[in-house]
């Protein structure tokens, strides 16, 4: 009979391989599995173990009827198979649902920004119900002095933390300058406090994030990408392809497909959506066009599988499987209004859970 650590390693291994939720009750075990479930070096572990072998998607709708947002979590299938209906305990105070800044090792970065200027960040783990809502941003500089904010989210895997970013400018800034004047905060979970960095000279960016290689990316308005690296806390520019230089931002769209850098160019007049891929990044001569696709509307989700999930001209969705380059129907139900259709590839995990100050959804 295994007994020591044998025994442990061989409890820890099994636990492991268990989904949140199950891992939960497991708990109230004894105090030895509470010990080992709520430590980080566990959730952590938890983390790299889905990501190799459980993949899901987090899907967001909004009944307009209800005035009431959904989520579920579903299979990474062809027809998105339902596990669960997540009950969502916010209220946005100024639109019908939270942005979702990104989504990191199962845990979201919420932010009630789509309408105007909001201190209002919420990390949340759907799966274990648990959320974070974070502390008001104190700085050194009148409020009427403010303008727009723009969040990054991310996770730093050298000290096992989560980190928020807001660059707070101040207000009417020139919105193609190279350089423009801003506050860097950084909120760290391992702290749950706001640090202020100081100033620092960053283009005017765009709300919208993509997380690659440890690196949070905006496009900016003066028609360059900036990257935020996680673990170093440092900015640093890359070009876009020579081809959208000239593009105007709001064509454009920053992404991760396949978990590489891209950019979408929607281009309305033309008809045309195209996807742009840096198939080895940081190398600005590796960007590449992937596909170029006619008469669609938008982009509305990525999925894992490479395939994209698009909004044409009559308001339905349509699934673009890029490998095949064919177009498929989109099988899933949405339910309410396409405008609040969300998708997003999710990874379960125990995030939060060993957060003294995270609370618990009843």
């Amino acid at each position: 009979m295994a007994t020591g650590g044998l025994y442990d390693d061989l409890v820890q291994e099994i636990l492991m391989r268990l989904p949140a939720k199950t891992l939960l009750r497991c708990r109230c075990v004894c105090r030895s599995w509470y010990s080992l479930i709520t430590n980080p070096d566990f959730i952590l572990a938890h983390v790299c173990y889905n990501k190799a072998k459980r993949h899901l998607v987090l899907l967001r709708s909004f009944d307009h009827a209800e005035k009431k947002v959904r989520y579920k979590l579903c299979h990474d299938n062809e027809q998105l198979d339902e596990i669960m209906t997540i009950d969502f305990p916010f209220v946005s105070k100024h639109h019908d649902y939270f942005r979702m800044v990104g989504c990191v090792n199962g845990l979201v970065c919420l932010s009630d920004d789509i309408v105007e200027v909001t201190d209002t960040l919420i990390l949340w783990n759907p799966v274990i119900r648990r959320f974070l809502t974070l502390p008001e941003l104190k700085l050194d500089v009148e409020s009427t002095d403010l303008g727009r904010s723009v969040f990054g989210f991310g996770f730093d895997s050298s000290k096992n933390d989560y980190k928020v970013i807001r660059i707070v400018y101040l207000k009417n800034p020139d919105f193609e300058a190279l350089q423009v004047d801003a506050k860097i905060a950084i909120f760290r979970l391992s702290s749950s406090c706001w640090e202020v960095n100081g100033s620092a000279s960053v283009p005017v960016l765009d709300t919208r994030q993509a997380y690659v290689n440890g690196v949070i990316h905006w496009l900016a308005y003066n028609k360059l990408i900036v990257g935020f690296d996680v673990k170093g806390e440092a900015f640093k520019d890359m070009m876009l392809p020579q081809t959208l230089q000239d593009a105007n931002i709001s064509d454009l769209t920053i992404a991760s497909w396949c978990d590489l850098l891209s950019v979408f160019e929607n281009g309305y007049w033309s008809g045309k959506l195209s996807l742009w891929i840096m198939k080895d990044y940081g190398a600005p001569k590796s960007w590449v066009k992937q596909f170029v696709i006619e008469s669609f509307v938008m982009v509305r989700s990525l999925r894992s599988n490479g395939c994209v999930i698009l909004q044409n001209i009559g308001g339905k969705l349509v699934l673009y499987n890029a490998k095949t380059n064919q177009f498929e129907e989109f099988k899933t139900h949405v339910e309410g209004s396409i405008r609040g259709f969300h998708m997003r590839s999710y990874l379960e995990s125990l995030a939060l859970l060993d957060q003294k100050d995270s609370h618990g959804v009843l």
